[in-house]
């Protein structure tokens, strides 16, 4: 594995900017395929603005870590809001009509589907969300 990319972001939405230009830059410096580009791009943003936005203030900092290897870019997204384990969170039932769909709240069904792969743990007051991508 590659020495690991490092960026610390606020945790605050106006952050998820300066994360996609973080991540072009990333993918440029790795040689990361497009479509792997857009799915960190969209799993970063999905959990950071589920961390901001659910966190209740407890996460002051997100820290998101990358590294490349010869078939895979393994991630983990690091912060301090209360703990919360996306991996066994349950998919949201489908809405019976249009009328009935709510915005919003399929962040993690995303995540499922463009990461390879989904874990989580926490160490002491940190959670540690780690995802995997698969390269080819």
């Amino acid at each position: 594995m590659a020495a690991a990319e490092t960026l610390t972001v606020a945790a605050d939405l106006s952050e998820l900017r300066r994360v996609g230009i973080w991540v072009a830059e990333l993918g440029a410096r790795l040689a990361l395929p497009d479509k792997t580009v857009f799915a960190l791009d969209l799993c970063f943003e999905e959990a950071l603005s589920n961390i901001i936005r659910h966190g209740g203030g407890a996460a002051k900092a997100i820290e998101l870590n990358v590294a490349r290897a010869a078939d895979l870019v393994s991630v983990i997204i690091a912060d301090t809001g209360p703990a919360f384990d996306p991996s066994v969170a349950a998919a949201p039932l489908p809405a019976a009509t249009v009328e009935e769909a709510e915005i919003g709240g399929l962040g993690i069904q995303l995540i499922r589907k463009f990461a390879t792969t989904m874990s989580y743990c926490r160490r002491g007051d940190v959670n540690e969300l780690s995802l995997t991508f698969a390269l080819g």
